[in-house]
């Protein structure tokens, strides 16, 4: 007998893609926060505003590329005695993260690219002093905050992320000052290098 059971999905929906697809654009008032508490408390989801997470700082806007994810996958290959491959595996795996910091007079982004000791600064929070020494090697857990195009908020957590390097400073005139970064993950208690949440962002 014939299964006569009709789909809830119509071929208009699956047609519809314009809820699914999107570009990258940060969510207003911000894109990104930072905590110098290596064992703050994660965001776990997309729903809360990013100002209830204490722990964390504003770190402002990026430059108009955003960031960039990317993946380097390790694989061993296994051959037979004919020389053919029997057996792929995957060995290691490392995500990496680029961005450009365009807030370079905020405090938080000089602790982000000096290192918390290295920055001083006075009551009302300003910078009066940076003493670089070396590329800051601590874990500063991070979140970045998209809004997607179909209005749905998209929270990348990043709990264990560390500096890798930093890109050369372009002071020039008429050029945006931006401090470029590119960090990696470890993995988290979970087994995680990073995780993502969605949800209705929230409202005032």
């Amino acid at each position: 007998m014939a299964d006569d059971t009709t789909s809830t999905t119509t071929a208009a929906d699956t047609l519809d893609s314009t809820k699914y697809v999107t570009v990258g654009q940060p969510v207003e008032g911000g894109a990104a926060y930072v905590s110098f508490n290596p064992a703050a408390t994660l965001p776990d989801d997309a729903a809360a505003k990013a100002s209830t997470f204490t722990d964390f700082e504003s770190i402002g806007e990026f430059s108009d590329n955003g960031y960039t994810k990317s993946v380097s996958v390790t694989s061993n290959k296994f051959k037979g005695w004919h020389g053919s491959v029997l057996l792929t595996q995957i060995s290691e795996e490392e995500n990496t993260f680029k961005l450009e910091l365009t807030d370079i007079d905020r405090a938080s982004v000089a602790k982000v690219r000096y290192g918390v000791g290295n920055v001083t600064t006075d009551a009302e929070g300003n910078i009066t002093k940076i003493d670089p020494t070396t590329v800051p090697s601590v874990v500063t857990p991070m979140f970045i905050d998209e809004l997607l195009s179909n209005g749905r908020l998209r929270r990348t957590v990043f709990p264990r992320p560390k500096i890798d390097s930093i890109d050369d400073e372009a002071h020039q005139k008429g050029s945006l000052l931006v401090y470029g970064i590119t960090f990696s993950c470890a993995n988290d208690d979970k087994g995680r290098p990073y995780y993502i949440r969605e949800a209705e962002p929230a409202t005032a």
